[in-house]
């Protein structure tokens, strides 16, 4: 593990103003960073007007993001602990900032996919560096509040990434979302250099296990890769099963060989502690219960209700704003003697509850009815974020922090981004059912065709008057319905496995 000392003047540990300067710093980065899993989603029908809207291309948007950021993180940690945690985020923040500016000027849909997940490839780096600095300069009780503000800044930046991805769409059109990013992680970065903290290696630096590190990032990708582009190739198609075998193959490959290693990028005896299993379950739970309907329910709101993207932003802050306040009282909690499997059980159980609530939503415009629903998907997203990293990377001895802080983040984005693909294949695949359905055969295939595309995609602008848009509307509902079921489901099965894996017996992770 990479050691962080500082200058002379301050002997062996951080100065008080230089460590608000560290928290600054990586403040302002997981703020920027989450606005690219859930903002981008309400820029979609803005890109499709200008890009082509062609639905698998337009899920990689999304998709590409999130398969690159998984598939790193892990990477991220190890590299870490190599170079050093200062270091390798100020790499995250350079190569997140450049892969933000060639997003707002892509000049075609493959160019801002390929952008997109090069931000993944930063975005990785920031936030396994980030939390492993975190912990490495503060402690106890401290450590708590500190992971309670950190999870605050995570939250408002996925909560209201759509609210702020409308405000800048509205003002300048979608390329304004990836310029703001731009222009604050740049801020970050600075931040970063005046932090104070510097890297300074052991003499034996513990080895990157390159081929750790290449099984494990691509067998991942393969796995994510497949599950999009089911939505084209179908689930049982021949290239979408060859993709998902594949990264399966290679990261049975991956666990074999990290048994074989002095130094492996994941050590799996972690996975023998069943309450940081649990742990890690929450952001799964999160990614299906939250993440999946903060990304494209501002779709719903734009295709069914038929929304301005602007009016669109203000009713995501109602599932959002939750999002500020649960970490903090999370953290209160804690500090108060509550235990952090009571919280984190909670927090799962409040997507059940959100979920189930949610299917009140219909056709006919109702922001009341969807408002309470929204508040408890919010707010069952706040009480885990942040709690659980803090939990989990001070389970561990500061040697492992790095590979902890990205192994929590591999799950976190990589649950997201397969629930994110999941979600947007079936509803995708719904939704094209329900348009054959519903549209009259009269209108003609190709007319049909090109509606149930566009329906999916949440673009109706290329639509003919032709075509009775209530029905493609009553299409869209209709298909939301039962996949909200299925994430009602999902999630209370977390709830029971997260209380079973953070009973107190098992609930003090030394």
């Amino acid at each position: 593990m990479t050691d962080i000392a500082v200058d002379s003047t301050a002997g062996h540990q951080l100065r008080t103003e230089r460590r608000g300067v560290l928290l600054a710093t990586v403040l302002v980065a997981v703020l920027v960073v989450p606005t690219g899993v859930s903002g981008t989603g309400v820029a979609l029908p803005r890109i499709a007007e200008d890009l082509g809207s062609a639905p698998t291309a337009l899920q990689w948007v999304v998709n590409g993001f999130n398969l690159t950021f998984a598939a790193f993180s892990l990477v991220a940690g190890s590299l870490a602990d190599h170079l050093g945690l200062r270091r390798g985020f100020l790499a995250g923040a350079a190569v997140f900032f450049v892969a933000s500016v060639l997003s707002a000027l892509a000049p075609s849909i493959l160019v801002l996919d390929l952008a997109r997940a090069l931000a993944g490839v930063g975005a990785a780096t920031i936030f396994a560096c980030g939390g492993a600095l975190l912990a490495s300069k503060f402690e106890g009780a401290q450590r708590t509040r500190v992971f309670a503000v950190f999870g605050t800044i995570a939250g408002v930046g996925l909560g209201f990434g759509p609210s702020i991805s409308a405000a800048a769409i509205s003002l300048v059109g979608w390329p304004g979302m990836f310029a703001v990013n731009a222009v604050l992680i740049l801020v970050a970065f600075g931040l970063g250099l005046a932090c104070g903290v510097r890297d300074v290696a052991h003499a034996q630096r513990p080895p990157i296990d390159y081929r750790g590190a290449v099984l494990f990032a691509s067998g991942l990708a393969l796995v994510i890769a497949g599950i999009v582009q089911s939505n084209t190739w179908g689930w049982t198609g021949l290239g979408t099963l060859a993709l998902i075998v594949a990264g399966l193959v290679v990261l049975a490959g991956f666990t074999v060989a990290q048994r074989h290693t002095d130094n492996p990028l994941l050590d799996l005896s972690l996975l023998r502690n069943p309450t940081l299993v649990g742990l890690l379950l929450v952001p799964v739970a999160g990614a299906i219960g939250f993440v999946a309907l903060l990304t494209y329910f501002p779709t719903f709101l734009t295709v069914v209700w038929d929304l301005p993207t602007g009016t669109v932003g203000a009713v995501m802050l109602i599932m959002t704003v939750p999002v500020i306040v649960a970490p903090i009282l999370a953290g209160k909690l804690a500090q108060q003697g509550v235990s952090p499997r009571v919280i984190l059980t909670v927090s799962v159980a409040l997507y059940a509850a959100g979920t189930a609530w949610l299917t009140v939503v219909g056709v006919d415009r109702s922001v009341l009815s969807v408002a309470g629903p929204l508040v408890l998907l919010g707010a069952g997203f706040g009480l885990g974020v942040g709690l659980v990293d803090g939990q989990a990377i001070g389970s561990v001895s500061p040697a492992r922090a790095g590979m902890v802080s990205g192994l929590v983040s591999t799950v976190r984005l990589g649950s997201e981004a397969v629930a994110v693909a999941v979600y947007a294949s079936v509803l995708a695949t719904l939704v094209t059912g329900r348009v054959h359905d519903l549209l009259p055969a009269s209108l003609g295939g190709q007319v049909v065709d090109r509606a149930a595309t566009a329906t999916a995609a949440g673009d109706l602008s290329t639509v003919g008057t032709a075509v009775d848009r209530s029905l493609l509307a009553q299409a869209y509902n209709d298909a939301l319905h039962p996949v909200l079921w299925v994430l009602t489901a999902l999630s209370l099965l977390f709830v029971v496995l997260v209380a079973v894996l953070l009973r107190p017996e098992t609930e003090d992770p030394q």
